[in-house]
């Protein structure tokens, strides 16, 4: 399996020896090997905010200190302000595909980003999850691909290309950390499933994920396209958004603020559940997390068309 993906990463110019790559049950697991085993507790974490639901936690479990940089401010110039008065472990990063909020790093705040974090001795945590989830055209190489000094620990998953129950992650860097990994990784659960990992190996070996791959491609592409148009039907007076370049998700802004908790209840009695911006971001009533991967496009009409009913009746009382 780690010879196979050595192989696959070079398709994304990231060349690492099998010997430099831990396999784990997905790519939550190697955030939680990376939380548990190699950071002291009361250690800083930065992160770009709004950030993944799971991922934050998951380093506050393990007793460190999670530090959300946002604002009109460039992410290297706030790292530069963070460490002249602190200092910091890590930062997280989710440069393709942001999840929450769809946006995808250009290559210039890619190389600035690294030789910042190089210059400061800052090492990077990548999660790329979505990075072959691309819909126009292909995203700027990882920061992986850029980094020649093992700055950055790059993960991923199969869980998003592949199939959302084979839990096969992965995590690449300096043989020396993932050496210290894989001892976590042993007092964890003895590796990663054996059937799950030939699975996706036979998957790679043969090159049928590449077919897979295209296809996810071409139908999330076309239910992208279907729900911008609803989303141009129904919001345009009341939000905003980007046109998603790739993977799951677009990130609604409302014009203003509103119940967001009155929101969810409302929408919730009538079968749709949401994704609200104050469960990636305290505090954040403007936002919603809006996912065209999983929901029949019947669904996603009939969902969108209702919410922004129910918006505009709450903006009406404020």
């Amino acid at each position: 399996m780690r010879q196979q993906l050595s192989h696959f990463l070079k398709n994304r110019d990231i060349h690492v020896s099998p010997s430099a790559i831990l396999i784990t049950s997905g790519s939550l697991q190697a955030l939680q090997l990376i939380a548990g085993g190699l950071l002291a507790k009361g250690s800083t974490i930065l992160y770009e905010s709004p950030s993944y639901i799971q991922s934050v936690p998951v380093f506050e479990s393990a007793g460190t200190v999670t530090v959300g940089l946002t604002g009109k401010d460039a992410i290297t110039q706030q790292i530069h302000k963070h460490l002249r008065t602190s200092d910091a472990a890590l930062f997280y990063a989710n440069p393709t595909f942001h999840n929450p909020t769809g946006r995808i790093w250009d290559l210039a705040e890619r190389q600035q980003l690294l030789a910042t974090c190089q210059q400061l001795s800052l090492p990077i945590i990548e999660d790329d999850a979505y990075y072959d989830l691309w819909l126009d055209t292909p995203p700027p190489p990882p920061l992986k691909a850029l980094d020649s000094q093992g700055t950055v620990l790059y993960m991923g998953t199969f869980s998003k290309s592949m199939s959302p129950g084979l839990r096969i992650g992965w995590v690449a860097g300096p043989e020396p950390v993932i050496n210290r990994l894989a001892d976590s990784k042993m007092q964890t659960d003895y590796g990663a499933s054996s059937i799950s990992q030939y699975v996706a190996e036979q998957w790679l070996s043969t090159g049928i994920n590449v077919q897979v791959t295209e296809r996810i491609r071409s139908a999330l592409k076309e239910r992208r396209d279907k729900v911008l148009r609803y989303l141009d039907a129904y919001f345009t007076p009341i939000a905003t958004w980007e046109r998603p370049a790739g993977g799951f998700y677009i990130w609604l802004k409302m014009h203003q603020s509103i119940p967001i908790n009155t929101l969810f209840e409302k929408a919730f009695q009538q079968g749709i559940l949401l994704n609200p911006g104050q469960i990636y971001e305290r505090n954040n009533t403007q936002h919603l997390r809006i996912s065209y991967a999983y929901a029949s496009m019947d669904q996603m009409q009939y969902g969108l068309k209702k919410l922004a009913e129910f918006i505009r009746d709450l903006q009406k009382i404020l």
